[in-house]
């Protein structure tokens, strides 16, 4: 029979340290040759207190200190104590924490309609428990009364279902919510059998195939639903200015115009259109820039995908304070995270190995999808990590993930991918899984996955450890980018302003 583990005789990629430097593709650790050759030098000694500023100097065990030291990387204990419960239980917590409470869902037809959904996998129901939530907010608002004050009449009033219906929802599974208040309406003699009830199509614009291939593509990364519809927002609105202002685009839709027709002349005109709206007040520095950035990745991955050169050219955004600072999860938070993981991941392990990947190395979502059995050295410890640009990193195992990586193998779920055979829905499985178990575990802070990575960048910062050397561990190309990542002065306005005003060049 065939053995598909993973042992420093038969790993496929045999990494070896020393060739580090002759890897044409080498991104990490690139500071110096010298400095590439000890930071992973697994004989490496820790430098006296004189050289804590010589980044020159760092090595291996120095790296290994900064990812996973107690007093930075605490030992968050996967304690096997909890029984797992599987994904389904994710749904008796909703209804027990969220439906079945004082101010929670006190309506019975609502409560049936819920009660009927609760064999549907976590995503599913927590989405229908949502609709029901809007529909009682939209009956308090159409009755003039509280939630709590809604009765199941006032539902079932074939005026209000109508009303209902005609309003937009973001989600298709609306229409089942309907249907089932038409039904019981219907059995309670409220609705006439006769009265045909035709739903308002949604107000959605239809989207270009390019832009919707694209969302798909921000999807499988494992952005926040608020980056996506950002993302897809400026472009369409580019497509449709672009329509209304360029004759060689009159009387063509948006969703049907040429991509490959767009050149340059037509980014600059868009770019002074917006700058005119900046100077008459109607858009801020900050919404300007993050608008060209997001035109200019949709161009970018229209050349990674299809090579359609991108016209972009004089394209750029303007400086604008771009830091944001927020909250993170502390020690205690995070480990009523994996507590939750434990208690409800079909697959624990793997799930623990997915999300540990990103608070101790920062990796992406979309790059934690991606690992390949044959990127991992366990006999180095070393991971190899490719980048956005498609540029490798070598990394270092250790804390936590060697010895998850040397359970996760002995029943992997896939010989080729680390966490699975279909890396995009693996990255939009692991930010849908991660905002249910954030809810459940109790973290009252926003945004997705990509939260690790922020942690990852803020606690080396904590450390003390120098910005250049968290720039190679966080595998970014800009010094000044290290500084967005770092969340240690959320009220400190002179700290932020001065992290706006970095400007370093690569």
């Amino acid at each position: 029979m065939e053995n598909n583990e993973i042992t420093p005789s038969n790993n496929p990629l045999q990494h070896q340290i020393n060739d580090l430097v002759h890897e044409e593709t080498q991104e990490s650790f690139r500071q110096n040759p010298y400095f590439a050759e000890k930071i992973l030098d697994p004989s490496g000694m820790f430098p006296t207190l004189s050289d804590d500023h010589d980044i020159r100097k760092v090595t291996r065990e120095m790296v290994e200190d900064m990812l996973y030291a107690r007093q930075l990387q605490p030992a968050n204990q996967n304690s096997t104590e909890h029984i797992n419960l599987g994904p389904q239980g994710i749904n008796q917590w909703v209804w027990d924490n969220k439906v079945n409470i004082e101010d929670g869902i006190a309506s019975l037809i609502l409560r049936e309609y819920l009660l009927l959904g609760m064999n549907n996998t976590p995503t599913v129901f927590f989405y229908k428990f949502q609709l029901v939530r809007d529909l009682l907010k939209r009956a308090a608002g159409y009755y003039k009364i509280s939630t709590i004050q809604v009765k199941d009449e006032q539902l079932l009033n074939p005026d209000f279902i109508i009303y209902a219906i005609e309003q937009p929802y973001d989600h298709s599974r609306a229409s089942m919510l309907f249907r089932y208040l038409m039904k019981k309406s219907i059995e309670s003699n409220l609705l006439d059998k006769n009265i045909t009830i035709k739903k308002a199509p949604l107000r959605k614009a239809n989207l270009h195939p390019r832009i919707l291939e694209y969302r798909v593509h921000l999807e499988a990364k494992g952005l926040s639903c608020s980056h996506i519809q950002n993302a897809v927002c400026d472009v369409n609105q580019l497509l449709i200015w672009l329509c209304a202002n360029f004759r060689m685009f009159a009387g063509t839709s948006p969703d049907g115009i040429s991509i490959l027709q767009i050149g340059n002349v037509h980014l600059m005109a868009y770019r002074t259109y917006k700058m005119i709206q900046v100077r008459e007040g109607h858009y801020s520095l900050i919404n300007f820039s993050q608008c060209i950035y997001r035109i200019r990745a949709f161009f970018c991955y229209l050349y990674e995908r299809f090579g359609f050169d991108p016209p972009l050219q004089r394209f750029r955004a303007i400086k604008a304070p771009s830091y944001k600072p927020r909250d993170i999860p502390t020690d205690q938070q995070l480990e009523a995270f994996f507590q939750v993981v434990d208690r409800y991941a079909i697959d624990p392990v793997r799930e623990h190995l997915g999300y540990r990947l990103m608070l101790d190395l920062g990796l992406r979502v979309s790059e934690v999808s991606r690992i390949r059995w044959s990127d991992i050295n366990l006999e180095t410890r070393t991971i190899v990590i490719r980048s956005k640009k498609k540029k490798n990193h070598y990394l270092p195992l250790a804390g936590k993930l060697y010895p998850l990586l040397l359970q996760f193998q002995k029943a992997p779920t896939s010989k080729y991918f680390l966490m699975g055979n279909q890396p995009q829905s693996t990255g939009h499985n692991l930010y849908l899984n991660y905002k249910l178990y954030a809810m459940i575990a109790g973290w009252p802070l926003p945004g997705g996955v990509h939260l690790f990575r922020h942690l990852f960048i803020t606690r080396l910062a904590q450390k003390g450890i120098l910005p250049q050397t968290i720039k190679e561990l966080a595998r970014v190309s800009r010094l000044d980018t290290v500084g967005l990542y770092m969340h240690i002065a959320h009220q400190d306005r002179i700290m932020i302003s001065q992290i706006n005003m970095l400007n370093y060049e690569t």
